[in-house]
């Protein structure tokens, strides 16, 4: 909803500059003297231009980044804000007022000069993300460890300040919470109600000075699930701390395991590849010369012994593949991941270039065989209509791969023995060797311009998939105790060759999967 003849004006002392757009208020301009680090510090001011009984009420604020050392209490009465953003400014403390904001998602207010919280902020029960980071706190807001319950936080960061302690109260208080950023502060103990947080998936806990080495070592090297399972087994708790699941007596119980679960050695909570060497089954990869000149290079690794049925594994591999194509492949143009199903192909891979009207595939998740060229322009059809609809000159992100094809005489493929074409990078799999839950062996390939790149996503591929847990999972444990639960991957080396033999690569070498915290076992196969 939007009141284009009503507006409130939030204007900065001397000379300032507004903007409003929607709902929302994002304010720029500050005083020459908060620019010019002068005494005035820009305390914000309320104005109705003239009509005191405006009845707008915008749903966002956006202050970031003004200098502003001062708010005023009156933004309080935004009843209706939902998102609020005063970082980068140099706020020393927060309006009480603020805390009849009920209706506040997002609260925004890091790199500033924040020492503490109102206590009345534990009104502000609807938030989702909390932000203070950059910040001097050297407490933990006592508001988000009592008796309120914050049912909806999901993000909590709090990284960068001073907090030395943090209260056992938090399981009670924050049962929502996802994510919790505390990296960057004083902490020298973790309290084990942490490890009851049931939501949590990420936490946060480096560059503090934790007196537990053990949980510091995990810290440095292991994912966030074993980080959680060590604090949840050895943590300090508070028996009086509510929500924490334990009394006094439970306590003492989890006392008597510590000592025996610490006996485990850490520098063994360590995940791992185990690397099997070549062999005869393994599928050997051969390039022909046509397609050294369309997309050169292409890195092939099988990934053992998955477990694709279990905890969304198969959605979430999937998910990872996306987000390195979004991210370190830059949309597929530096490079193309396809995974594959290893029992469905057969024999030896052909990596090949051919014209774009002899290319015959089954494209992933679609039933009909089409050729190479009517693939591109269907996908090239669908990029014009996106990039008219968003009025832009080049094609939208997710088509930024198609200019790699233009003008192509030949178009590079994947097939195996029996001819099935198995991939067309960069644009798609072919239905026939997609993965499922049943899939127990992967065949992963990567094709680029640049070999060192094309290895360095598979990398990236891998050690994400480490993470996930799709391999084993060991737990190590001693005279009964809880342990910590180590991840290991069983990967099978592939040889890319010519088609003379000669051999172009083979992946992995002991020059890859370098990974902090990550140790690489060799195997025979």
């Amino acid at each position: 909803m939007s009141y284009p003849n009503q507006r409130i004006k939030l204007s900065v002392k001397e000379r300032s500059q507004d903007k409003t757009n929607g709902n929302g208020i994002q304010i720029s301009g500050i005083t020459e003297s908060s620019r010019m680090g002068g005494q005035s510090a820009g305390t914000l001011e309320r104005g109705d231009e003239g009509n005191e009984k405006a009845d707008f009420e915008p749903n966002r604020l956006v202050l970031s980044g003004n200098q502003l050392a001062k708010l005023p209490p009156d933004l309080g009465k935004l009843r209706h804000l939902k998102f609020l953003d005063v970082s980068n400014n140099v706020i020393e403390e927060l309006p009480v007022e603020f805390s009849n904001l009920k209706e506040l998602q997002s609260l925004i207010v890091c790199n500033n000069r924040l020492t503490a919280f109102p206590e009345e902020f534990n009104r502000l029960t609807r938030l989702i993300v909390l932000n203070f980071s950059r910040n001097q706190l050297e407490e933990f807001p006592s508001f988000l460890s009592g008796e309120v319950r914050f049912e909806q936080l999901s993000e909590l960061i709090a990284s960068n300040n001073r907090i030395e302690t943090l209260p056992g109260k938090l399981s009670y208080a924050l049962p929502s919470v996802k994510l919790f950023d505390l990296a960057g502060n004083l902490v020298k103990q973790v309290p084990g109600e942490i490890g009851d947080m049931s939501k949590l998936k990420e936490i946060q806990l480096r560059d503090n000075p934790l007196n537990d080495k053990r949980l510091k070592k995990l810290v440095e090297q292991c994912h966030y699930k074993q980080v959680l399972e060590y604090i949840k087994s050895h943590g300090p708790r508070d028996a009086s701390a509510k929500g924490s699941g334990q009394d006094k007596s439970g306590s003492a119980k989890k006392g008597k395991k510590k000592g025996a679960a610490a006996s485990v050695d850490v520098q063994e909570v360590q995940n791992s590849f185990e690397v099997l060497q070549l062999s005869s089954q393994s599928p050997t990869v051969i390039v022909t010369e046509a397609v050294q000149e369309v997309r050169p290079y292409i890195v092939c690794c099988i990934i053992r012994n998955v477990y694709l049925d279990r905890d969304n594994h198969l959605r979430k591999f999937l998910a990872v593949q996306n987000k390195l194509h979004d991210t370190i492949c830059v949309k597929r143009s530096e490079a193309t991941i396809a995974t594959h199903d290893l029992s469905k192909i057969t024999g030896n891979v052909y990596y090949d270039a051919i014209e774009p009207d002899k290319l015959k595939l089954v494209p992933l998740g679609r039933k009909q065989e089409v050729t190479g060229r009517e693939l591109y322009r269907q996908m090239t059809e669908e990029a014009d209509a996106l990039r008219k609809e968003k009025k832009r000159s080049t094609y939208p992100g997710i088509y930024k791969y198609l200019y790699l094809l233009k003008d192509k005489a030949l178009y590079p493929f994947l097939r195996d023995e029996s001819k099935l074409v198995i991939s067309f990078p960069p644009m798609t799999n072919s239905d026939g060797t997609r993965i499922s839950e049943q899939t127990r062996d992967v065949f992963a390939e990567v094709t680029g311009n640049n070999l060192t790149f094309c290895k360095k996503v598979m990398d990236a591929l891998l050690a994400e998939s480490l993470q996930l847990g799709l391999g084993s999972e060991e737990v190590l444990s001693e005279s009964g105790g809880d342990g910590a639960t180590c991840l290991r991957l069983q990967l099978g080396k592939v040889k890319v060759v010519d088609r003379e033999g000669n051999l172009r690569v083979v992946y992995p070498s002991k020059t890859d999967l370098i990974f902090p915290g990550i140790a690489v076992e060799q195997r025979p196969e």
